[in-house]
Protein backbone atom coordinates (compact mmCIF):
# COMPACT_ATOMS: atom_id res chain seq x y z
CA UNK A 1 0.00 0.00 0.00
CA UNK A 2 2.72 2.02 1.14
CA UNK A 3 4.95 1.98 -2.18
CA UNK A 4 2.19 1.17 -4.86
CA UNK A 5 4.25 -1.70 -5.98
CA UNK A 6 1.98 -4.68 -7.21
CA UNK A 7 3.55 -8.33 -7.90
CA UNK A 8 1.68 -11.01 -9.24
CA UNK A 9 2.73 -15.10 -9.29
CA UNK A 10 1.51 -18.49 -9.18
CA UNK A 11 2.78 -21.94 -9.03
CA UNK A 12 2.49 -25.21 -6.70
CA UNK A 13 2.78 -25.32 -2.96
CA UNK A 14 6.05 -25.22 -2.35
CA UNK A 15 6.37 -21.96 -4.65
CA UNK A 16 4.16 -20.52 -2.72
CA UNK A 17 5.93 -21.19 0.57
CA UNK A 18 9.33 -20.47 -0.92
CA UNK A 19 7.58 -17.01 -2.06
CA UNK A 20 6.22 -16.12 1.61
CA UNK A 21 9.38 -16.91 3.27
CA UNK A 22 11.42 -14.44 0.64
CA UNK A 23 8.80 -11.91 0.32
CA UNK A 24 7.37 -12.19 4.10
CA UNK A 25 4.15 -10.33 3.86
CA UNK A 26 2.56 -8.41 7.03
CA UNK A 27 -0.87 -10.00 5.55
CA UNK A 28 -1.96 -13.08 3.99
CA UNK A 29 -5.62 -12.96 2.53
CA UNK A 30 -7.47 -15.99 1.43
CA UNK A 31 -10.39 -17.73 0.86
CA UNK A 32 -12.54 -18.50 4.24
CA UNK A 33 -13.37 -21.59 2.99
CA UNK A 34 -9.82 -22.88 2.35
CA UNK A 35 -8.70 -22.26 5.62
CA UNK A 36 -8.07 -25.48 7.08
CA UNK A 37 -5.92 -26.44 3.72
CA UNK A 38 -3.87 -23.65 4.21
CA UNK A 39 -3.05 -23.71 7.74
CA UNK A 40 -2.24 -27.41 7.19
CA UNK A 41 0.06 -26.97 3.48
CA UNK A 42 1.21 -23.33 4.44
CA UNK A 43 2.65 -22.91 8.06
CA UNK A 44 2.99 -19.23 8.14
CA UNK A 45 2.89 -17.00 10.67
CA UNK A 46 1.84 -13.96 9.78
CA UNK A 47 -1.59 -12.03 9.83
CA UNK A 48 -4.21 -13.21 8.13
CA UNK A 49 -7.77 -12.33 6.57
CA UNK A 50 -10.46 -14.66 5.31
CA UNK A 51 -12.31 -13.13 2.53
CA UNK A 52 -15.55 -15.06 1.39
CA UNK A 53 -15.49 -17.61 -1.62
CA UNK A 54 -16.93 -14.82 -4.02
CA UNK A 55 -14.21 -12.89 -4.67
CA UNK A 56 -11.78 -15.90 -5.38
CA UNK A 57 -13.27 -16.07 -9.03
CA UNK A 58 -11.81 -15.58 -12.12
CA UNK A 59 -15.04 -13.61 -13.39
CA UNK A 60 -15.01 -11.39 -10.69
CA UNK A 61 -11.46 -10.62 -10.45
CA UNK A 62 -10.41 -9.65 -13.93
CA UNK A 63 -13.37 -7.24 -13.73
CA UNK A 64 -11.87 -5.73 -10.35
CA UNK A 65 -8.43 -5.77 -12.39
CA UNK A 66 -9.97 -4.20 -15.60
CA UNK A 67 -11.76 -1.53 -13.67
CA UNK A 68 -9.10 -0.56 -11.37
CA UNK A 69 -6.56 -0.06 -14.34
CA UNK A 70 -9.44 1.42 -17.03
CA UNK A 71 -8.34 -1.42 -19.32
CA UNK A 72 -10.25 -3.74 -21.28
CA UNK A 73 -7.64 -6.33 -21.39
CA UNK A 74 -4.91 -8.05 -18.99
CA UNK A 75 -2.50 -8.24 -22.26
CA UNK A 76 -0.41 -5.53 -21.22
CA UNK A 77 0.24 -7.09 -18.18
CA UNK A 78 1.36 -10.41 -19.33
CA UNK A 79 -0.91 -12.14 -17.10
CA UNK A 80 -3.32 -12.61 -18.67
CA UNK A 81 -3.34 -16.59 -18.90
CA UNK A 82 -2.34 -16.46 -15.15
CA UNK A 83 -6.13 -17.66 -13.81
CA UNK A 84 -5.01 -18.19 -9.88
CA UNK A 85 -2.45 -14.69 -10.00
CA UNK A 86 -5.64 -12.71 -11.26
CA UNK A 87 -8.01 -14.10 -8.66
CA UNK A 88 -5.22 -13.34 -6.26
CA UNK A 89 -5.24 -9.69 -7.69
CA UNK A 90 -8.35 -8.75 -7.80
CA UNK A 91 -9.05 -10.20 -4.02
CA UNK A 92 -5.90 -7.48 -3.21
CA UNK A 93 -7.87 -4.70 -4.50
CA UNK A 94 -10.94 -5.89 -3.18
CA UNK A 95 -9.77 -6.18 0.04
CA UNK A 96 -8.58 -2.78 0.05
CA UNK A 97 -11.91 -1.35 -1.03
CA UNK A 98 -13.62 -3.05 1.89
CA UNK A 99 -11.40 -1.76 4.49
CA UNK A 100 -11.93 1.83 3.27
CA UNK A 101 -8.40 1.62 1.32
CA UNK A 102 -10.26 3.85 -1.56
CA UNK A 103 -7.88 6.02 -2.64
CA UNK A 104 -5.21 3.56 -4.63
CA UNK A 105 -4.57 5.86 -8.17
CA UNK A 106 -0.44 4.72 -7.10
CA UNK A 107 -1.04 1.15 -7.69
CA UNK A 108 -0.79 1.84 -11.69
CA UNK A 109 0.87 -1.39 -13.06
CA UNK A 110 1.04 -4.77 -12.18
CA UNK A 111 3.83 -7.15 -12.80
CA UNK A 112 4.36 -11.04 -13.02
CA UNK A 113 7.72 -12.85 -10.63
CA UNK A 114 8.96 -14.56 -13.10
CA UNK A 115 9.70 -17.89 -10.79
CA UNK A 116 12.80 -18.86 -13.36
CA UNK A 117 14.93 -15.66 -12.80
CA UNK A 118 15.22 -16.16 -9.01
CA UNK A 119 17.25 -18.55 -6.84
CA UNK A 120 13.93 -19.33 -4.50
CA UNK A 121 14.49 -19.80 -0.68
CA UNK A 122 12.64 -21.26 1.81
CA UNK A 123 12.43 -20.01 5.31
CA UNK A 124 14.81 -22.31 7.11
CA UNK A 125 16.82 -21.40 4.44
CA UNK A 126 16.92 -17.58 5.02
CA UNK A 127 16.88 -18.27 8.58
CA UNK A 128 19.85 -20.33 8.72
CA UNK A 129 22.14 -18.31 6.51
CA UNK A 130 21.34 -15.06 8.63
CA UNK A 131 19.85 -13.40 5.57
CA UNK A 132 17.58 -11.09 7.85
CA UNK A 133 18.10 -12.45 11.07
CA UNK A 134 19.40 -15.07 13.22
CA UNK A 135 18.67 -17.25 16.20
CA UNK A 136 21.38 -15.98 18.10
CA UNK A 137 20.90 -12.72 19.69
CA UNK A 138 23.06 -9.63 18.52
CA UNK A 139 24.31 -11.59 15.36
CA UNK A 140 25.57 -9.54 12.53
CA UNK A 141 23.14 -10.52 9.67
CA UNK A 142 24.15 -11.02 5.63
CA UNK A 143 21.79 -7.58 5.25
CA UNK A 144 23.25 -5.90 8.10
CA UNK A 145 26.59 -6.43 6.70
CA UNK A 146 25.50 -5.36 2.70
CA UNK A 147 23.41 -2.72 3.82
CA UNK A 148 25.03 0.78 3.13
CA UNK A 149 22.41 2.46 1.01
CA UNK A 150 21.19 5.95 1.82
CA UNK A 151 17.54 5.77 0.97
CA UNK A 152 14.54 3.68 2.44
CA UNK A 153 13.92 2.81 -1.65
CA UNK A 154 17.73 1.55 -1.84
CA UNK A 155 17.11 -0.12 1.18
CA UNK A 156 13.80 -2.03 0.41
CA UNK A 157 15.70 -2.90 -3.07
CA UNK A 158 18.78 -4.31 -1.45
CA UNK A 159 16.11 -6.86 0.85
CA UNK A 160 14.65 -7.89 -2.41
CA UNK A 161 17.64 -8.28 -3.96
CA UNK A 162 19.17 -10.32 -0.70
CA UNK A 163 15.74 -12.59 -0.69
CA UNK A 164 15.05 -13.01 -4.52
CA UNK A 165 18.37 -13.72 -5.96
CA UNK A 166 19.26 -13.82 -9.59
CA UNK A 167 20.06 -16.74 -11.57
CA UNK A 168 20.15 -15.43 -15.07
CA UNK A 169 24.48 -14.76 -15.62
CA UNK A 170 23.41 -11.55 -17.87
CA UNK A 171 21.38 -10.01 -15.31
CA UNK A 172 24.09 -11.13 -12.70
CA UNK A 173 26.73 -9.55 -15.12
CA UNK A 174 24.65 -6.41 -15.78
CA UNK A 175 24.91 -5.87 -11.58
CA UNK A 176 28.65 -6.21 -11.76
CA UNK A 177 29.24 -3.88 -14.37
CA UNK A 178 27.52 -1.35 -12.46
CA UNK A 179 29.27 -2.26 -9.38
CA UNK A 180 32.51 -1.78 -11.21
CA UNK A 181 31.62 1.50 -12.76
CA UNK A 182 31.42 3.05 -9.21
CA UNK A 183 34.30 1.28 -8.22
CA UNK A 184 36.92 2.83 -10.77
CA UNK A 185 34.72 6.17 -10.83
CA UNK A 186 34.76 7.10 -7.53
CA UNK A 187 33.66 11.23 -7.83
CA UNK A 188 30.79 10.12 -9.62
CA UNK A 189 29.96 7.74 -6.68
CA UNK A 190 30.59 10.09 -4.68
CA UNK A 191 28.27 13.11 -6.50
CA UNK A 192 25.57 10.86 -6.55
CA UNK A 193 25.72 9.74 -3.08
CA UNK A 194 25.46 13.76 -2.52
CA UNK A 195 22.22 14.09 -4.44
CA UNK A 196 20.58 10.72 -2.79
CA UNK A 197 21.25 11.86 0.30
CA UNK A 198 18.84 14.82 -0.49
CA UNK A 199 15.66 12.34 -1.56
CA UNK A 200 13.14 11.29 0.26
CA UNK A 201 11.19 8.58 0.48
CA UNK A 202 9.56 8.54 -3.11
CA UNK A 203 7.58 5.33 -3.61
CA UNK A 204 5.74 6.68 -0.13
CA UNK A 205 5.37 10.28 -0.60
CA UNK A 206 3.74 9.30 -4.42
CA UNK A 207 1.22 6.70 -2.36
CA UNK A 208 0.22 9.68 -0.04
CA UNK A 209 -0.54 12.26 -3.29
CA UNK A 210 -2.92 9.64 -4.72
CA UNK A 211 -4.30 9.33 -1.61
CA UNK A 212 -4.65 12.94 -0.88
CA UNK A 213 -2.77 12.93 2.09
CA UNK A 214 0.51 14.46 2.11
CA UNK A 215 0.82 17.46 4.17
CA UNK A 216 3.04 21.01 3.15
CA UNK A 217 6.10 19.71 4.22
CA UNK A 218 6.07 16.33 2.27
CA UNK A 219 5.44 18.31 -0.55
CA UNK A 220 8.58 20.28 0.08
CA UNK A 221 10.32 17.35 0.62
CA UNK A 222 8.79 16.11 -2.94
CA UNK A 223 10.15 19.61 -4.68
CA UNK A 224 14.04 18.95 -3.38
CA UNK A 225 14.17 15.07 -4.21
CA UNK A 226 13.14 15.73 -7.52
CA UNK A 227 15.52 18.65 -8.22
CA UNK A 228 18.51 15.66 -6.51
CA UNK A 229 17.49 13.38 -9.38
CA UNK A 230 17.90 15.70 -12.30
CA UNK A 231 21.98 15.57 -11.82
CA UNK A 232 21.80 12.20 -10.66
CA UNK A 233 20.44 11.44 -14.50
CA UNK A 234 22.69 13.74 -16.04
CA UNK A 235 25.87 11.99 -14.43
CA UNK A 236 24.21 8.79 -15.45
CA UNK A 237 24.01 9.76 -18.98
CA UNK A 238 27.49 11.32 -19.50
CA UNK A 239 29.01 7.69 -18.12
CA UNK A 240 28.03 6.23 -21.19
CA UNK A 241 28.44 3.16 -19.27
CA UNK A 242 26.22 -0.20 -20.05
CA UNK A 243 24.35 -0.15 -16.64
Amino acid sequence: MSTGEYLVAEGSLEYIDKLIGSLNPKEIIFEKSKEAFFRDNLHFKNYIFKLDDWIFTEQAATDILLSHFETTSLKGYGIENMKCGIIAAGAILHYLDSTEHKQLGHINRISRIEEDNFVWLDRFTIRNLELFGSYNEGATTLCSVLDRTITSMGARLLKRWIALPLKEMHLINHRLRTVDFFIQNTTVKSEIEHNLSQICDLERIISRVAAGKIMPREVVQLKNSLKAIEPIKQMCLASKSNF
